[in-house]
């Protein structure tokens, strides 16, 4: 009887090497300019975090970036809003699970969760802040499993799986200029209070080795008109073709691509005093994530029929892709703010969030942080809220299921009524759906040639199945073939749909 020989090959998992919520507290002190107006009180205090700069050092993942904090006061001339805005950097350094040995999917979401402002004089701020850096790395592994077994009178058993066993990623950088011009109806700009950004990609082609996508970049910008007065917001939509190498990518593949970072810089631009237009720049990153899934056939099981053997069987999870999502999901709300004579702006911005697969749903639920700003008896206020939201995604779920999206807010809208501010609100989510599946394979095969099995002599046995019973198990019993058993009975199955008597063919030496 030939030695043992096993032949693996190796299948390509899926590991999460970190998931977590890390914080980050900062602190950061700074004095205003002469030409701008002294404190007299402070409104409103925004963090908006962006991630900069992501490196992968060995088993440490380092983060970088920097926090827009904008600090809205009023000046003793209270019907005019004032903003003391500074870029603070940031960083961050978390372990992962262990050194990876691939390339690595890395998602992080920061978000302000806590602000405080204070005015220690008229013209020096100090403002603390804590961020959440909600964080997930992954990378596709590699695990030996038994491929083919020879020798031993060794039998295997196979099965087929559906998963993805090909992933690719890829990101690019890149930057964005233009000049963009006040309506004609708005008053000319005098400084910059907040601005935010969304970049919406509303196409993507698929090709040999690269992706074409297209979509559009919104920014709204509010602002204190030259010579004080209301603040006014503007909004501009400007188009967004980029081109992504992704090496391997086929045109039926599940790929996810979506803005991962946006930062922007915007300078007045001065005609004959007035200024009506801004200098704007962009710095945008997109991600993309390409999943393929294959069937492939595995191997669950094994023994031997000539020794004593023990099958080496570990359960190994898989991922298997479903769906790309790019989905526009609606929020309504109200914030009740009495006595409101005008509605100045509104900022907004993605809260928590988490999604959950219920009775075959993809549910994504979350807040919106909504900021008010308006006149009231005279002079400026704001107001904030959170608005609670819970959407169904376009995507059916049957059991378990991996998502982390990204959310950002399109569009922001309010119309004014008698008990305060009706909100519309638009979010962009996008990301993968996968789907773990859990299987058992076979990693390994113990046989033990000192001890022979005995054997019968006979050439056939007659068995009685019972409904549902596996062939396998019976083969396994009887220490024979499983193919030889089906050819024998003329069975297309492995499981038996009724009793009945089987004739089991034994294998000879």
């Amino acid at each position: 009887m030939p030695e043992l020989k096993l032949t693996t090959r190796e299948l390509a998992v899926t590991e999460t090497l970190l998931d977590t919520s890390a914080e980050q507290s900062l602190e950061l002190d700074f004095l205003l300019p002469d030409y701008e107006p002294e404190v007299f009180r402070i409104l409103k205090t925004r963090v908006t975090p962006v991630i900069q700069q992501i490196q992968v050092n060995k088993n440490r993942l380092e983060l970088s970036g920097v926090c827009n904090v904008s600090v809205l006061y009023l000046s003793e001339r209270q019907d005019s809003l004032q903003a003391a805005r500074q870029a603070a950097p940031f960083s961050k350094t978390l372990e992962l699970k262990k050194l990876p040995d691939s390339e690595c999917s890395i998602q992080c979401v920061p978000r302000c969760y806590f602000v405080n402002a204070r005015a220690v004089s008229s013209r020096r701020l100090e403002v603390r802040c804590g961020l959440s850096l909600r964080t997930r790395v992954t990378a596709q592994t590699t695990k030996p499993v038994v491929a083919s077994a020879q020798g031993c009178g060794v039998q295997i058993h196979g099965k087929k799986v559906f998963c993805s066993q090909n992933r690719i990623l890829a990101s690019k950088t890149f930057t964005m200029s233009e000049d963009l011009e006040l309506g004609q109806a708005k008053p000319a700009f005098g400084s910059l209070l907040d601005a935010w950004h969304s970049l919406v990609l509303t196409e993507k082609k698929m090709m040999e080795n690269r992706v074409i996508c297209k979509g559009d970049l919104v920014t709204r910008v509010l602002y204190c008109p030259e010579g004080g007065g209301a603040p006014e917001w503007m909004e501009w939509s400007e188009p967004v073709s980029q081109i992504l190498d992704l090496n391997g990518i086929q045109d039926d593949d599940i790929c996810d691509i979506h803005a991962e970072r946006i930062n922007a810089s915007f300078e007045p631009i001065r005609d004959d005093g007035d200024c009506r237009r801004l200098s704007a720049e962009w710095t945008i990153t997109i991600s993309a994530t390409a999943e393929r899934n294959s069937e492939i056939q595995l191997n669950d099981d094994a023994f031997s029929c000539q020794y004593a053997s023990s099958p080496v069987i570990e359960t190994v999870t898989l991922s298997r892709a479903c769906n790309a999502i790019c989905q526009i999901v609606p929020v309504t709300g109200m914030m009740e703010i009495p006595q409101l004579e005008n509605l100045c702006g509104l900022l907004a911005s993605p809260g928590e969030y988490s999604s959950r697969a219920e009775d075959g749903k993809l549910i994504l639920s979350g807040t919106v942080e909504v900021t008010a700003i308006y006149m009231t008896g005279g002079t400026m206020a704001v107001s904030d809220k959170s608005i609670l939201y819970e959407a169904v995604l376009d995507q059916q779920c049957a059991g378990e299921i991996s998502f982390f999206p990204t959310v950002s807010v399109v569009s922001t809208e309010g119309t004014l009524t008698s008990g305060g501010v009706d909100l519309r609100i638009q979010l962009n989510v996008c990301g993968t759906v996968c789907q773990p599946v859990d299987e058992k394979l076979l990693t390994g095969l113990q046989v033990d040639e000192d001890k022979t099995l005995e054997r019968s002599g006979a050439a056939l046995r007659i068995c009685y199945a019972e409904p549902g019973e596996s062939l396998w198990e019976i083969a396994r019993r009887c220490r024979t073939s499983l193919p030889a058993i089906m050819q024998e009975n003329d069975l297309q199955s492995e499981t038996i749909p009724e009793r009945q008597m089987l004739l089991i063919p034994m294998l000879q030496e």
